[in-house]
């Protein structure tokens, strides 16, 4: 039985008006599934630690492939019964199945961001109408650029932002260095590789230097480390 308590896991409040904060889990060889999912990696704390961020969040941003692989579905109601945070999706294509608990499953309608060329787009507009007859909003991003997707959520007044992923996300977050704080669950297993890295990039690799905020450990050998930029940037 787990002896952390979640709110030292999570840590101060941050102190700016538009806070991102990032969450994964990780092999202790550095990858980010097991049999390609990412819900084989944790345990019970890293669980609780999840939806403790998703409480936080005004809004939870994820990747395209991460809705479509790992099955989500909506940010549960919290002890005090406020609507939850929708989850919000950039993608290109659209391309989703409807029947899945990603759009039958939720209190908060998710948001999905899309570039404006791509809404022109005869294939991907013949899909809007079943998306939104789910309850979802499809809403342009420009070019769809990970800056104006965050610009599009803090013009709505979404101030505080979980990303959960996947590696795609996490590193379009690092290259235009929008990460305020990260929490890094590592798992004590190792694997014989990486099977899905932590963070991916199409293009010039770049890195941002964090400062250890907080490391606990549990029980079981799982460990939790938690990053931010500059300990000026929480109170």
């Amino acid at each position: 039985m787990t002896t952390l308590a979640i709110s030292n896991l999570m840590g101060p409040k941050p102190r700016s008006t538009f806070t991102l904060r990032a969450v994964t889990v990780g092999t202790l060889s550095g990858s980010a599934t097991i049999e390609h999912r990412s819900k084989k990696l944790g345990n019970k704390t890293d669980f609780a630690l999840l939806n403790a961020l998703r409480g936080w969040a005004t809004a939870v941003l994820v990747g395209a492939q991460t809705v479509r692989s790992e099955n989500y579905f909506g940010v549960r109601k919290g002890p005090n019964g406020d609507d939850p945070a929708p989850m919000v999706v950039p993608t290109r294509k659209l391309d989703f199945d409807t029947t899945t608990q990603f759009f039958t499953n939720f209190y908060t309608p998710p948001i999905f961001l899309v570039p404006q060329s791509n809404l022109e787009e005869s294939t991907v507009q013949g899909r809007i109408p079943s998306i939104t007859s789910t309850g979802a909003e499809v809403i342009s991003s420009g070019y769809g650029t990970i800056k104006e997707c965050l610009n599009i959520l803090r013009n709505r007044g979404f101030k505080r932002v979980l990303c959960e992923g996947g590696p795609g996300m996490i590193g379009q977050l690092v290259d235009a260095d929008a990460i305020d704080q990260m929490y890094l669950t590592l798992d004590p297993h190792l694997s014989t590789g990486v099977e899905t890295p932590m963070a991916t990039f199409k293009g010039e690799h770049s890195h941002r230097r964090m400062q250890l905020e907080n490391v606990a450990a549990d029980t079981d050998g799982t460990v939790f480390l938690r990053y931010s930029r500059t300990r000026e940037d929480v109170d």
